[in-house]
Parts: structure tokens; C-alpha cells; sequence
């Protein structure tokens, strides 16, 4: 799988980027026709990893739909066919026969193929990007695009050996300064008899711990242990130190990367390495109006670059698991990064039904397992803006937590409530983050006497604001003041906000509403591009294409000066 990093040293990978036959299915006649068999004679081309709605005729397209592509493979033992994300249900087929089938848009899955044949083979995928008001996650009333397609890599491995490494989990652990590693790992069997196979794992070029395991033909084994390491330089924001881990098995190897640091819960105050953590951050949208949710690398280090010259140290993925290619990014560059399922706006009735509920365990499992090991992420959300005031709300809040910490317990787990003082749910998690819109949505408030009750509210926990902001339409200036979406009502909101939130100690920090202009969902009968001018959430300090608002000049000032040493 492409990441920043090579993922192993012993398999021959090849990447499937490219331009893929693409063939829109609106009457869902492809599965009864066999197009996984005989793809139309009449088709688009498409570029993936790719979304088609940046493409004419297919802007507002939402349905099923079907892409091809023709590989050549040299002779293995077995061939694993990885996609990073599918948006959001995928069925695979590989030279007319199935591989299997995906659900969830924002997460990894792979197929392995026992003795391929060597040479030509043909991958056709049916992609369905409906959404619907009760099953799916997302659900359909969003305030995002719903993109269909590939939108992140597709690649292929090829395997030799007997045996092979299915997954493989890195979970960094560091007490005072001492570090230690847990690992699980699926080894499978590829041999027709009982086989016995060594493992090793290294971190860096140590090793620092071996074994042998006996597997049956075709037994998926578990294999979970843990290593002491020593004394390691810690991750931190202004020393983002990694480590390789890579675990090998006879013929085969995975590899990841990790950092080391502590998160603990102190009173008001979350620690990193000891010291107390202030966030400055922004929510952030994988979205481009050239590329959607398909964010090349440069665009991602665009980005990255952009958020630290405003001041910022961090970054919520709003709503949905990033792609792991930006989280080796923020790694790599010391970004602070809240992670969620997009688990976004639902009702109690919603909340209610067993297939969500299940469906929003089963990926918050997933991205947690995929992204335990990055030291970038700093805490886990399980939803936004849902029903978190109501007992479906809070049964589903309790089920989510319990998720994630089966997982991992090394980092606060969180939800960010707009229900306020009426939440049932804030007893529930770690850290408690609230959404609002004072000065925008509502004006008899201000954040300072918000924020005050919650705090006689919840007592001694921390406190996070994951959600404040204000419209404006790049380019739309006045002199009047007060207008509604000119650059100037939105920078003076976001001003004001901005500096009651730094002016409080006993919070740890805040996430503007958001970094830049991302196209919006029409809605039912277009009812929500009535409030989104231009089809797009406008609230971003910068436009699409990263040009900066007023907003973006003026908060960076303000941040520039709070951080300035007070002179006697």
C-alpha cells in the first residue's frame, strides 16, 4: 500500500494509478447484465485514485457505478489486491469472478488471490456511493459532498513464500522513559501442510524479539505479543522523532512506522510528554474542487504548510478517517491530529437501529486499528453533532468508547456535542468538546459565559472547542460594518472568539470551523444550497483554492502576538 514509507522490503508491489474505464450504472443493471464479465463497449475514462464527481457529466452524479483496469502480474505464490478507500460500498471482481465486497468509504480492504495465473489479468470494481436516512454512514442529510469513487490508492502485492503476514498492528507505548511496542499480527498459511515459521521484529535495525509458530494449511493465526525497548528520544511537536517497526516472517514482511510519547488526563489538563497540551488547530475537509476527496500529496503538504505559517499545531479530520498518507505527513512534521468516524447529524430514531450502531462499531474499530500507530493522533472522536441528549444517544456513546478501547488505551476518547448543557453524555469519555457558533448562528451568547457553564457542569475535566466559526464569501469586502458573509464580519467574529479563548486556562484548546471553502451537499429539493451560497460551505479561512480570506491575515496576527514574551 502507498505510504510515506516503504511497507516492506521483501514483496514486489506495484501501484494501480491511472486513467480506469468508468461506466455509470443509474438503473442498477450491471450486476443482472454481468458487466463484472463483459464491462460496456461504452465507457468514460477516469483517473485513479480519483472521484468521478469532478468530472462532466457526473458533478451531482450519486449511484452505482462500475470501473475497470487491465494489469500484468509475473508469477507468485498468491497475489493481494489492496484499496485504500472505496466511497462507500465496493464489490470486487477479478477476471469475471468475485473477490469479495467492502462497506465504509474512508478505510482499507484487500482481497488475496491463491495461484494466480501469471500475465494479463482484468479488476473491475461496482462502486455505490448512494446514501440513505437510516443505514448508511454517512447518512444523506451531510454538509459535505458525497463523492463516489477510488478516491485513495490501489495497489498490489505480489507473494512468494508459504506463509504470509495478513495485518500487522503497532501500538507504541512509553512510561517515564521507558518505551515498549505491542504487536498483533495475522500470520496465514498458503501451504497445503502443516509448516513451521520464524518471525522476527525489529525496530530500526534491532532486533528485538524472535519466535517460532507452527500453522496448519490455510490457518489465519493471532499473534500477539509485546517488547520492551529501552530508553527512546520521544515524539513531540518540535521533535517528531520516528521509529521503523518491521516484522518478518520467513519470506514475507510488513512494515510501520511509530513515534513515542505519553498522553495522560490531569484534572482540566491533557499532557503530552508531561507538559500540558494547547491546541490551535482547524477542522479540515479532504476536499479540492479538482480533485475532491482524491487529495494528491502536494496539495497535502500545501496544506500542512499553510496551517503552520497561520500558527496553527493542529488538525481535526472533519468527519471521516484521513488518509494515511496525511497522517504520515503530520508524523513526519509534529501536527497534532483528531481523528473520527463520520458519524455526523443523526437522530435519536437513527441512533436507534441496530445495523448503524453496528456499522459505526465496526469502523471506529477499523480506524483504529489502522492509525493506533501514529503519534500524530492525540485523541479519538466516535461522532459529531448527533443525538448525544437522548438515551439512544447515550447507549451508542457508551458502546463507541468501550469500542475504541479495545483498541487502544493510550489516548483520550472524545465526541463533539452541539447539544450543550442538555448532553447526557460527557461522563462517558475522557475529554469534553463542544461545537458553536456564537456571533454567526446565534448572537445573545458569547463563548466566555458558555463556556462558564459548562465548566460548573462537568467539573475538573478537560475542555476542548472542536467547532467555531463564521461565512464569508472570498473576495466580498465592505466598509460597513456587521454585513453577513463580507471578510470583515467573519474576521471580527473569529477574532473575538478567538482571544476569549485564549484569555481561559482551564481550557485546552480550540478548532476554528474551518480551514478552507468545501463544496456542500445540495440537499433534499436543494434545501441546503438555499443556506450554502455557491454550493459550498463558505466558512473556510481560506477559499478552495487556498487563497486567503481576511479572516486568515488577521487571526494569524493575533496568534503571532499572544505568543510573544511579555517584556517588563
Amino acid at each position: 500500500m502507498q505510504r510515506r514509507f516503504r511497507t516492506s522490503l521483501k514483496r514486489q508491489s506495484f501501484s494501480l494509478e491511472g486513467i480506469w474505464d468508468f461506466a455509470p450504472d443509474p438503473e442498477d443493471r450491471g450486476v443482472s447484465e454481468g458487466w463484472y464479465q463483459r464491462f460496456p463497449e461504452e465507457h468514460h475514462a477516469m483517473w485513479v485514485p480519483g472521484v468521478w464527481n469532478t468530472l462532466h457529466p457526473f458533478l451531482n452524479y450519486e449511484g452505482p457505478a462500475w470501473l475497470r483496469v487491465r494489469f500484468d502480474a509475473a508469477p507468485c505464490r498468491a497475489m493481494c489486491v489492496r484499496f485504500a478507500a472505496v466511497t462507500h460500498q465496493a464489490n470486487v471482481w477479478l477476471d469475471g469472478e468475485p473477490l469479495g465486497e467492502h462497506y465504509g468509504g474512508f478505510l482499507p480492504f484487500s482481497f488475496v488471490v491463491p495461484e494466480p495465473e501469471p500475465g494479463s489479468h482484468e479488476l473491475i470494481v461496482r462502486v455505490d456511493n448512494t446514501h440513505d436516512a437510516r443505514y448508511t454512514i454517512p447518512s444523506n442529510n451531510l454538509d459535505w459532498f458525497r463523492y463516489g469513487g477510488i478516491p485513495r490508492p490501489v495497489s498490489v502485492d505480489l507473494l512468494q513464500g508459504a506463509a504470509y503476514l495478513g495485518s500487522l498492528r503497532v501500538t507504541p507505548l512509553l512510561n517515564g522513559a521507558q518505551a515498549a511496542v505491542n504487536v498483533r499480527a495475522e500470520l496465514i498459511s498458503l501451504a497445503d501442510q502443516p509448516e513451521e515459521h520464524r518471525w522476527a521484529l525489529w525496530v530500526g535495525d534491532e532486533r528485538v524479539r524472535t519466535g517460532v509458530t507452527t500453522l496448519d494449511p490455510g490457518e489465519l493465526q493471532v499473534l500477539m505479543f509485546g517488547a520492551e525497548l529501552g530508553a527512546v528520544e520521544r515524539w513531540s511537536p518540535q521533535n517528531p522523532r520516528l521509529y521503523t517497526v518491521r516484522l518478518e516472517l520467513d519470506d514475507d514482511d510488513l512494515i510501520e512506522r511509530t513515534g513515542f510519547r505519553e498522553l495522560r488526563i490531569r484534572g482540566e489538563q491533557v499532557l503530552l510528554n508531561g507538559e500540558p497540551l494547547r491546541i490551535v488547530g482547524l477542522n479540515r475537509h479532504e476536499d479540492h474542487p479538482d480533485w475532491g476527496f482524491a487529495l494528491p500529496e502536494h496539495l497535502m503538504l500545501r496544506d500542512l504548510a499553510l496551517l503552520q505559517d497561520w500558527g496553527g499545531n493542529a488538525l481535526r479530520g472533519a468527519h471521516y478517517p484521513n488518509d494515511q498518507r496525511f497522517l504520515d505527513l503530520c508524523d513526519e512534521r509534529g501536527i497534532l491530529f483528531m481523528e473520527e468516524i463520520p458519524l455526523w447529524g443523526y437522530t435519536a430514531a437513527q441512533l436507534g437501529h441496530d445495523i448503524l450502531a453496528d456499522r459505526a462499531a465496526a469502523m471506529l474499530w477499523a480506524m483504529v486499528d489502522r492509525d493506533v500507530n501514529h503519534p500524530c493522533i492525540w485523541a479519538w472522536s466516535v461522532l459529531n453533532e448527533c443525538a448525544t441528549d437522548t438515551l439512544e444517544g447515550e447507549t451508542l456513546v457508551s458502546r463507541l468508547v468501550e469500542t475504541v478501547r479495545e483498541v487502544d488505551r493510550t489516548r483520550p476518547v472524545t465526541f463533539a456535542s452541539d447539544r450543550g448543557l442538555s448532553d447526557r453524555c460527557f461522563d462517558l469519555v475522557d475529554l469534553v468538546c463542544l461545537n458553536g457558533y456564537h456571533g454567526w448562528y446565534s448572537s445573545e451568547e458569547t463563548w466566555t459565559r458558555f463556556l462558564d457553564r459548562v465548566r460548573r457542569r462537568i467539573g475538573s475535566k478537560p475542555l476542548l472547542v472542536t467547532e467555531f466559526g463564521a461565512g464569508a464569501i472570498y473576495g466580498w469586502r465592505t466598509v460597513e460594518p456587521g454585513v453577513i458573509w463580507s471578510e470583515e464580519y467573519q474576521a471580527q467574529v473569529l477574532a473575538e472568539s478567538i482571544a476569549q479563548f485564549l484569555d481561559r486556562e482551564d481550557l485546552v484548546g480550540f478548532y476554528l470551523w474551518q480551514f478552507f471553502d468545501t463544496r456542500a451537499d445540495r440537499g433534499e429539493g436543494n434545501g441546503r444550497a438555499l443556506r450554502r451560497p455557491r454550493n459550498y460551505n463558505n466558512k473556510g479561512l481560506l477559499n478552495e483554492y487556498r487563497h486567503p480570506k481576511l479572516a486568515y491575515h488577521q487571526t494569524r496576527a493575533l496568534l503571532a502576538q499572544r505568543r510573544r514574551p511579555r517584556s517588563d
